[in-house]
């Protein structure tokens, strides 16, 4: 029996010192604070947004190549989401009559077209305005977000697939985080 002894001892230090060891890992990593998800910068400085772990921006030739000439796209590798990000003039209207006519612009636009909610929502620029519906035929969920910036509005057109939740999370963080440095209007 005092054979298994020492055999038990040293199998629990190897334990203790494992233990020891990712406690020390777990209060390095608490002490560097988390790592800041990097930020698109578009070429113009004008805007920048997060872009979480899975997600890429488009390049410049890429970012030619569409309609519409779009400021920046953003897209996950797997492709269940995207944003594109397009400057626009400014906007003359409320929230109300914004969520109005998008309802309308959208239904005649896709069947089958769900409103799932509109709402302001605080961005890294100042508040914005977020108007999401569902397409259940297509399987997804739409987000289009309006950033007001003083002589001009930024649009986020994103889609993400309707099962894939933690997709339109991080499509939640990075509309969230548009930022731009010009001054915000005021009301």
């Amino acid at each position: 029996m005092r054979a298994g002894r020492p055999r038990r001892r040293a199998i629990a230090a190897a334990v203790a010192l494992v233990v020891a060891a990712g406690a020390v890992a777990a209060l390095l990593a608490a002490a560097s604070g988390p790592q800041a998800a990097p930020r698109f910068q578009a070429a113009d400085r004008s805007f920048s947004v997060v872009v979480p772990a899975g997600w890429h921006a488009l390049g410049a030739r890429e970012l030619k190549a569409m309609p519409a000439s779009p400021a920046a796209v953003l897209r996950r590798t797997d492709r269940r989401g995207m944003i594109v990000i397009q400057r626009r003039p400014a906007l003359e209207r409320n929230s109300r009559s914004l969520t109005r006519d998008l309802t309308r612009q959208l239904q005649r636009r896709f069947d089958g077209l769900q409103p799932v909610g509109s709402r302001t929502v605080p961005l890294g620029s100042g508040p914005g305005y977020v108007y999401t519906f569902a397409r259940p035929r297509a399987g997804t969920v739409q987000s289009i977000a309006v950033a007001p910036v003083r002589d001009r509005t930024y649009t986020m057109d994103a889609v993400a697939s309707a099962a894939a939740p933690e997709v339109a999370a991080q499509i939640g963080a990075i509309v969230r985080s548009f930022d731009t440095p010009d001054p915000v209007p005021s009301s």
